[in-house]
């Protein structure tokens, strides 16, 4: 195998890895949109006219904020990582099995069986991240856990 044909396979990992990284980056924080929205509303004069309506707008904006927080949602990406994983010990696995012969070979080969002990490691790994990350629980934004005492617990 030569470096030309291993150069998409490394581009295309990079790309999918940067597809990955910037689908955790948030996009916005309603929070601070929302305590921006407050102080603007605060500043409003009392006379003007759509004073009120945009207190009604800052007040859905809350009940859509809450609502989201109380929904439980899986973490996909993290699933699609571990699943990734999993797959990579997995081909370990088989390519110590292809290469190295049977299990009684690989302990005359320490490579193989080094091989054979990452790729059990990784796919066990892989899947047991897996189950973990496919659990829905209360998510913000960006995609990580809310622990708050007030919210019910999805264990």
């Amino acid at each position: 195998m030569t470096l030309s044909d291993v150069t998409p396979i490394v581009v295309g990992l990079l790309a999918l890895a940067g597809a990955l990284w910037q689908g955790r980056r948030p996009r916005f924080d309603t929070r601070d949109r929302l305590r921006r929205d407050l102080d603007l509303l605060a500043a409003m004069p009392d006379d003007l006219a759509v004073k009120a309506a945009y207190a009604q707008h800052i007040s859905e904006a809350f009940d859509d904020l809450i609502r989201q927080e109380d929904k439980l949602t899986r973490n996909m990406s993290a699933v699609f990582v571990d699943l990734s994983i999993a797959s990579l010990g997995g081909w370990l696995t088989w390519l110590a099995w292809k290469e190295g012969g049977s299990f009684r070979e690989l302990e005359n080969d320490m490579r193989w069986g080094l091989t054979a002990s990452l790729g059990h490691f990784l796919l066990v790994a892989g899947i047991v991240a897996a189950l973990v990350h496919v659990r829905k629980r209360h998510r913000d934004e960006g995609g990580r856990t809310i622990v708050r005492e007030d919210l019910p617990r999805s264990d």
